[in-house]
């Protein structure tokens, strides 16, 4: 590379160097001097805020005062109705200037949840909040409790700081765990209770005592069904059928003398919480006791219908609840129901409401309601959806409600045989009908009339029995016995559960009515190839006892109550000649 030649200097002349002034350079030290200051100000901030602390702060936590113990699978939710009915709330803040650290929540509730799996967080940074919501997994055993109990949420924090100082707080808050069958109608502080809908607001938790799955609920139903051959009408949801299925329902509630009782909420106070409480039993207690308030009938409608494959309702409106059913997409595609109505003096009558007369009654109700907008309809399929589900309910000897049902059914079959025959059975028999062949036995002490077209044969290789005729379609029968040796009908019963009892089989007397001289009976039959349900008319006179059984195949004895009432009412007893 080629050099560049230094220039020379003239002569004569000097050559001088450019310097800066001298207050430039002490300006320059000056500001050299303060950056350098400042750098040392900001590492000294930077490692003194560097080993400051965390500092965990919470809120004052909100827990629930009480929990309903036969919705615990709704407290349990986090998903129910969008994570509403926690038991607790707690919001954590970071106040300090470095993060806290391993972070952990867990809860317990002493006698029913043992501590629960920590909830954990790595850090919480400087200035943010994190809220912990806690839905406690209780028991299915916790609605075997009867009354009110107390007990106590404990919330255990675990937190550390930089350092590596590990920090604990345990908080503590009672709970009142209400007793199975207590419902709480609202959880809002007085100061938020402005509407009936706020008096109310809790209203769908009794949607979680709609038990259709209930062993108890489902021979309830099959008792309903054998009056309607077995109708299903969820399958079609054919107006027609549910109609049918319900008035069935109607009908055997009515016969089988299950009754409305009144019974209002009890007013609690709970805190800041003013609420009313009552006792509502769930469906099968309801069948058991063969008793209810307007809610318990409502919901036991709810139950069996939704078992049959329906969509129900139910409705509050103030001080009172019922059933609907919707059968279409139409506003008017319903039949509600009047549960009460089983009851006359609960809807102001004396005289018993039919069927068509409760579904007329609670289809005003529905319709004033609306009007005044005091009305909460709670599909029940919908809120089951949204987490309100039934409990596990405890075993239950489900051959004592076999019983309790068929002993039920024998006694209307009792109190029918009795109410039909409403002349006199030693009247003068009326004229034969057409299409009906009159049976005359005994020397003219019985007569009875049986459709023509009935299997009919004389003198039975049974003793005592004189007549048997049966319709093989229906299965219904007429048996007729004659006993000229006893005394009494109690006498002549004891003689035909001996014979059976030779022949293999069983004879069952559920009820039995003396009337002067008369006895009626219900009972079954049973072989092992199958059993009858049947209702006996026995007479004793100074010839001996004469009488008769009518039924059908059991199962299909409600169905066919009209026939076997039109035998029983064609009966005549004669005096011996």
């Amino acid at each position: 590379m080629k050099k560049l030649a230094r220039k020379r200097v003239r002569p004569g002349f000097v050559r001088r160097t450019r310097q800066l002034p001298h207050k430039m350079k002490q300006l320059l030290r000056i500001a050299a001097a303060m950056l350098g200051i400042a750098g040392l100000i900001c590492i000294g901030i930077f490692f003194f805020k560097g080993a400051g602390a965390g500092k965990l702060a919470w809120d004052e936590p909100t827990v629930r005062k009480s929990l309903m113990t036969f919705a615990y699978k709704v407290y349990g939710d986090p998903a129910a109705q969008n994570g509403r009915y926690f038991l607790s709330k707690i919001a954590f803040h970071n106040d300090g200037s470095s993060p806290v650290h391993d972070f952990s929540i867990s809860y317990q509730i002493p006698g029913y949840i043992s501590w629960t799996t920590p909830e954990t967080h790595s850090e919480i940074p400087p200035g943010q909040t994190i809220v912990q919501l806690y839905y406690p997994q209780l028991p299915s055993w916790v609605t075997q409790l009867t009354s009110q109990t107390t007990a106590t949420l404990e919330t255990k924090i675990h937190w550390s700081d930089k350092a590596g100082k590990s920090k604990e707080d345990i908080l503590r808050s009672n709970v009142i765990l209400r007793g199975r069958n207590e419902v709480e109608y609202t959880d809002l502080p007085a100061n938020e209770v402005v509407t009936w809908y706020d008096a109310w607001a809790t209203a769908p938790f009794t949607i979680s005592m709609v038990t259709p799955n209930d062993p108890v609920v489902k021979e309830f139903v099959a008792e309903i069904t054998k009056r309607t051959g077995g109708t299903q009408a969820g399958v079609t949801h054919s107006p027609k059928e549910i109609a049918q299925v319900m008035q069935a329902t109607y009908d055997y509630m009515c016969e089988t003398g299950m009754r409305y009782t009144s019974d209002q909420g009890v007013p609690a106070t709970i805190g800041d919480v003013k609420t009313s409480i009552q006792t509502v039993r769930l469906p099968r207690d309801v069948i058991t006791t063969n008793e209810g308030l307007c809610i318990e009938l409502a919901l036991l409608w709810a139950s069996a219908l939704q078992h049959l494959g329906l969509n129900p309702t139910v409705v509050f409106v103030p001080n009172h609840a019922f059933t609907v059913v919707q059968y279409g997409q139409g506003p008017n595609d319903i039949i509600p129901i009047e549960c009460t109505a089983i009851t006359p003096m609960a809807v102001g009558e004396k005289q018993p409401v039919s069927f068509n007369d409760a579904v007329e009654m609670a289809s005003k109700e529905l319709e004033y309601w609306k009007k005044a907008a005091l009305i909460m309809p709670l599909d029940v399929e919908a809120y089951q959806e949204q987490g309100f589900r039934a409990p596990e309910l405890p075993p239950i000897e489900i051959d004592k409600i076999k019983d309790i049902l068929a002993q039920r059914s024998n006694h209307t079959a009792a109190a029918y045989a009795t109410q039909a025959p409403s002349q006199n059975l030693n009247a003068t028999p009326a004229p034969v009908r057409q299409g009906y062949h009159r049976w005359v036995g005994a020397n003219g002490m019985i007569s009875i009339d049986i459709p023509e077209n009935w299997t009919r044969t004389e003198n039975a290789p049974f003793p005592g029995m004189l007549f048997t005729a049966q319709d093989m379609q229906t299965t219904v029968a007429v048996e007729v016995f004659y006993y000229p040796t006893l005394h009494t009908p109690d006498e002549a019963m004891q003689a035909r559960q001996h014979e059976v009892s030779r022949n293999g089989g069983r004879v069952k007397v559920a009820n039995q009515q003396p009337k002067e001289n008369t006895t009626y009976y219900a009972g079954s039959t049973s072989y092992r190839k199958g059993s009858t349900q049947w209702v006996g008319v026995f007479q004793g006179t100074s010839a001996g006892v004469i009488g008769f059984f009518a039924g059908a195949d059991k199962g299909r004895f409600e169905t066919n109550q009209p026939i076997i009432s039109d035998l029983i009412s064609s009966a005549r007893f004669s005096a011996p000649q």
